[in-house]
């Protein structure tokens, strides 16, 4: 990685000259300091730091820890340097949050190798993890493709695939397209007013539109905002022709041919929802604040839990359609064991209206609080807002006070 840039904090310049030569010699620009502070402040700007300090007020070990608590450098990689090849010392150093350590005395070509390796593992995993500003917030990069999902039906799940699909598109048109993945009765087509000739079940069948992004265009059909539909099959017994592989062939080539992904993947879960849930950069999981729909996604994220298919790429939504609060937000996110992402406000006119006219919010109501709140979900869903929000635990609390006082 040769144009990458490395931030060495040393002690005495005149004797530390080594590190610096090595790495220079390789090809890396290499920014010299003996100020802790000035590191801790232009480590951001550079692909890894290195703490070579021997003497000073802070030891090598208090000042990786002081980098490690800094949010906004969570992204940098640290090397700390040992005088010597102590295990206790280096121990101390990895708890402090060193990424490597390297024991004085060492080969050229070993610090060379080891500085590789670390810039070629954070920048692979660059794209999986979230960043955080300094201030603590997490922040979104670009992503591609969001599914929307939820255990029960009725929830929302449709009306939130569309909307962000079609918020998205406004903004890109005919550069995003919405899978409806609700194979047997799938709705997207109604909720957009839409009367496709051909659907999922008809792309299946061919299989060189499955493989050329143009090819698979031709099954779309195009929605008013720009917005393209591959919408769900006709009938409930088209649905089986639909596969695992065929859905994960589908979303390969939606994204070579489209800019974003949306896909409605309904409420069933199989292995053609968990072959999207691995694929997905987000997934949406809405929810009603009632004890039905609270223990069916509980029960999802226990599951899911286990088989690791969502984990942070996940976010809660919910849906409020009562207009008195019977569970609060506290409630809800306490039988959930995760804080929720998104709140989409109670109308007891504007989601019934939108449905029956085939007319999403964000077109058809687009100064209400609904659009204003589908608007910034579709942005934060995408990475586009620079702010993604709270995701879902890895493993939600199986003894939730919720459940345990309503079973």
């Amino acid at each position: 990685m040769p144009a990458s840039t490395i931030l060495l904090l040393e002690s005495d310049p005149s004797v530390d000259e080594f590190i610096a030569d090595i790495l220079t010699g390789a090809g890396y620009k290499v920014t010299r300091t003996v100020d802790p502070d000035e590191a801790l402040h232009g480590a951001s700007d550079h692909q890894l730091l290195i703490i070579d300090v021997a003497s000073g007020p802070r030891s090598a070990i208090e000042i990786c820890a002081q980098i490690r608590s800094t949010p906004a450098l969570a992204q940098v990689p640290v090397m700390c340097v040992s005088a010597s090849d102590d295990v206790e010392e280096r121990i101390r150093f990895l708890e402090a949050g060193a990424d490597d350590v390297m024991a004085r005395p060492f080969d050229a070509r070993e610090l060379h190798a080891r500085v590789e390796a670390l810039l070629l593992r954070f920048q692979r995993s660059k794209d999986l993890a979230p960043v955080l500003s300094g201030d603590g917030m997490t922040v979104g990069r670009a992503r591609r493709s969001v599914a929307v999902y939820s255990p029960k039906g009725g929830v929302g799940t449709t009306t939130i695939a569309t909307n962000i699909a079609v918020a998205a598109a406004l903004k890109r048109p005919d550069r995003v397209v919405l899978i409806d993945l609700a194979l047997q009765f799938g709705g997207v087509a109604t909720h957009l007013n839409l009367r496709p000739r051909q659907t999922l079940a008809d792309l299946v069948r061919d299989d060189a539109a499955m493989r050329e992004p143009e090819l698979m265009r031709g099954y779309a059909v195009r929605h008013d905002s720009g917005l393209h539909v591959l919408a769900a099959p006709a009938g409930p017994e088209a649905a089986e022709t639909i596969s695992a592989a065929h859905v994960a062939r589908i979303l390969a080539t939606a994204l070579e041919g489209y800019d974003l992904v949306v896909v409605d993947a309904g409420s069933a879960l199989d292995e053609r929802v968990l072959t999207l849930f691995e694929a997905a950069d987000t997934v949406i999981l809405p929810v009603y604040a009632e004890i039905a729909a609270l223990k069916a996604m509980h029960a999802l994220l226990e599951y899911l839990s286990e088989t690791g298919s969502v984990g942070l790429k996940s976010m809660f939504v919910l849906n409020n359609p009562f207009a008195r609060e019977i569970l609060k937000l506290r409630d809800v996110e306490s039988a959930l064991g995760s804080k929720v992402a998104f709140e989409l406000p109670y109308d007891p006119f504007l989601y019934l209206k939108a449905v029956n006219e085939g007319i999403p919010i964000v077109v058809g109501a687009v100064r209400s609080a609904p659009a204003e709140r589908l608007v910034r979900l579709s942005a934060s869903a995408f990475g586009e807002d620079g702010v993604v929000a709270a995701p879902v635990a890895a493993e939600p609390k199986k003894s939730g006070g919720l459940f345990r006082r309503r079973r």
